[in-house]
């Protein structure tokens, strides 16, 4: 006499729970039955991680390492990609780092972003509201260190020489901004401010003036963020999905059994 175990699949959300029923007499055998369904929930699972993969193209910010649960930290970056200093309204600039951040996010949130940078009416350590009296550490996107809270303080702890992804970029950087966060009063005419993404010391003013219509880099920096106030644990949809799977396994372990006898 052979045995056959079939199943009825429920949805409860996105976990899958699978009933055993046993009956005799029929030419499938367990081991075959078995196989299928764990292909069919292995499926599932791979879905799961494409459609996981896809929703993630944009950058993911991690918490920086030693960070307390519930600390708050901000984010520099420099761009990429390159433009040039025609206009005097920063939010044009605002956009454009926006824009390089390629929609970026820290836990499951995206990230708002401003450019370091001064117009004649607005300094820089105001537009993006950090003053040097800022406790506020500032971070790279995998979790450098740049500063304890303080750009103005003459000296970095390393350079914003990162772009959101993460890749090198060693090169002039559109400011108008002075060491101290406000604006550059060596603009005049047709020249702006810029600094260089490589230095510490001279990261806002290290070369002097460009031309404005000259394509530059800018440098951006998220809000201000803050970690999760205690570790994040495993996915409770996976969670859920595992422990109905152990439960069919042992379920259908002993169902099996149960035909035996």
């Amino acid at each position: 006499m052979r045995c056959r175990v079939t199943a009825n699949r429920e949805y409860a959300g996105p976990s899958i729970v699978l009933g055993i029923v046993c009956s005799c007499n029929d030419p499938e055998s367990p081991e075959r039955y078995v196989l299928k369904n764990l292909l069919f929930v292995l499926s599932v699972f791979a879905l799961a991680a494409i459609a996981t993969g896809t929703a993630s193209a944009s950058p993911i910010i991690v918490t920086p390492t030693g960070l307390v649960p519930g600390g708050h930290f901000r984010v520099a970056f420099v761009t990429s990609s390159t433009t040039n200093a025609t206009s005097s309204n920063l939010s044009t600039y605002d956009s454009f780092v926006t824009t390089d951040a390629n929609g970026a996010t820290y836990n499951g949130a995206v990230i708002t972003w401003q450019a370091i940078m001064s117009n004649s009416t607005t300094n820089a350590r105001d537009h993006i509201g950090l003053t040097s009296s800022s406790t506020i550490p500032i971070y790279l996107v995998f979790g450098e260190k740049v500063s304890d809270g303080n750009l103005w303080s003459g000296s970095l702890l390393h350079s914003i020489d990162q772009t959101i992804t993460g890749s090198e970029i060693l090169s002039t950087v559109w400011t108008d901004t002075e060491s101290d966060g406000t604006y550059s009063s060596y603009i005049e005419n047709e020249y702006h401010t810029v600094g260089l993404s490589s230095q510490r010391f001279t990261w806002s003013v290290g070369a002097q003036s460009s031309i404005y219509g000259t394509h530059h880099h800018l440098y951006g920096i998220s809000e201000i963020l803050s970690s999760p106030s205690a570790v994040p644990e495993p996915s409770a949809v996976m969670l859920a999905d595992l422990g109905g799977l152990a439960a069919w396994a042992y379920s259908y372990m002993r169902k099996r059994n149960s035909c035996r006898r």
